[in-house]
């Protein structure tokens, strides 16, 4: 590899970094939502459906850019995201009592599917710059992207309690200085003007033929991985609902349970870039034993938590439970590639990706359970379980 091109691949990575930092804020929503349920009187399920809508175009927006990547440079596609970002958090800011329907429009559809095509161009053409390093470039940006809460979360709720500038001007801060950094993103990315050849890691090499995305979804391969994902990928959505609830529950005061959220943030983060290590050092089994591992020990945990009312082990509960949140994504950006080629690589990824559809609606089931319960238990017991289908399904997918 030449050293201009091994520089600006760094400089691209850094660049895609920041706007996945800035644009994993659209899941900072139990912040953004508190002042809209305050001032307008909206109920809890009003909001949730929001952010249901938001998850759900965050997936549609990534098969948007997945359809266009062939007719349209990664710059072209940034820029349209940058637009439909400023356009959401602007009308987002301008909602009122009687216009719940604008909420849903702007950060729900807008904004969702404007981050939905940022990720996917990010991920999809910084992955062809780091053909040796797959794992860890996928693994830093994804743990930006899950940092965002912790980071530019915590400013936005400083800021929306401020009486001096409040929710809207908040709103439309954020939406402004997403969009430019986007925007500036898309002036400079550019795909190589060649394919990048560097000394691989055999463990993270791909060897795959292209596969369109007509062929990926006839394979066995791809069905395993999307169960795996929309499974696995459960255990850390659903406990992030409750969490603070949970951390209460097992003997954390309430000021200590809300700083237990954040460090799950973090988590989350850490187990992105932690999976990306894994993936480009460890051979293709011993990495699913290890994902599968952590996995299946994080609800374990939880149960002993419930089962002996401990605050440490409710901690570490969910210490695990973001962890192991965190490994999902990035194996959603390495296993298309892996096993169905670069070609086709930012739609095959992006049909991946819709495993945060069907996950969504598992954190509803959980929350079903428990408001019929009133017990952690069977959740946690759901979660095991989950967590065992799952990592036998992933343990399936074999080098082809």
């Amino acid at each position: 590899m030449k050293k201009n091109s091994n520089n600006i691949r760094w400089l691209f990575l850094a660049f895609a970094s920041l706007t996945l930092l800035l644009g994993g804020l659209i899941y900072s929503w139990s912040i953004l939502k508190s002042p809209l349920a305050d001032e307008f009187g909206w109920n809890p399920t009003q909001l949730a459906l929001n952010f249901t809508i938001t998850i759900c175009c965050f997936g549609i927006g990534g098969l948007i850019s997945g359809f266009l990547a062939k007719k349209f440079s990664p710059g072209i596609r940034l820029m349209g995201s940058a637009l439909l970002i400023f356009a959401g958090f602007f009308l987002a800011s301008i909602v009122d009592a009687g216009s719940l329907w604008l909420l849903y429009i702007s950060y729900g559809l807008l904004g969702g599917i404007g981050i939905g095509v940022l990720y996917n161009t990010s991920i999809a053409t910084i992955g062809e710059w780091f053909p040796d390093k797959k794992g860890l470039a996928s693994g830093i940006m994804l743990m930006c992207f899950g940092f965002s809460t912790l980071i530019f979360g915590s400013l936005a709720g400083s800021l929306i309690a401020d009486p001096q500038f409040g929710w809207r001007k908040t709103y439309l801060l954020m939406g402004t200085v997403m969009a430019a950094v986007v925007f500036v993103f898309g002036l400079i990315i550019r795909r190589p003007a060649k394919p990048v050849v560097a000394p691989a890691n055999p463990a993270a090499a791909s060897g795959a033929r292209d596969y369109t995305a007509a062929e990926m979804l006839k394979t066995a391969t791809f069905w395993k991985l999307f169960i795996a994902l929309t499974l696995l990928a459960s255990i850390g959505n659903v406990t992030l609902s409750f969490a603070k609830d949970f951390a209460v529950f097992t003997g954390s005061v309430e000021t200590a349970a809300i700083t237990i959220v954040g460090i799950m943030s973090v988590c989350n983060g850490l187990g992105r870039l932690f999976a990306g290590a894994v993936y480009d050092n460890m051979t293709l089994r011993k990495s699913q034993l290890a994902i599968s591992a952590i996995m299946l020990i994080a609800p374990i945990i939880g149960i002993l938590a419930i089962a002996t009312v401990s605050r440490s082990f409710g901690i570490l509960a969910l210490l695990m439970c973001g962890f192991s949140y965190g490994l999902c994504p990035t194996t959603s950006a390495v296993y298309p590639r892996l096993f169905f080629g670069n070609k086709n690589y930012a739609l095959n990824f992006s049909i991946t990706n819709l495993t945060l559809i069907p996950t969504s609606f598992v954190a509803t089931l959980a929350g079903a359970i428990l408001t019929a319960t009133g017990s952690y238990m069977p959740v946690f017991v759901l979660l095991l379980a989950l967590g065992t289908i799952g990592s036998a399904s992933l343990l399936l997918i074999k080098k082809q």
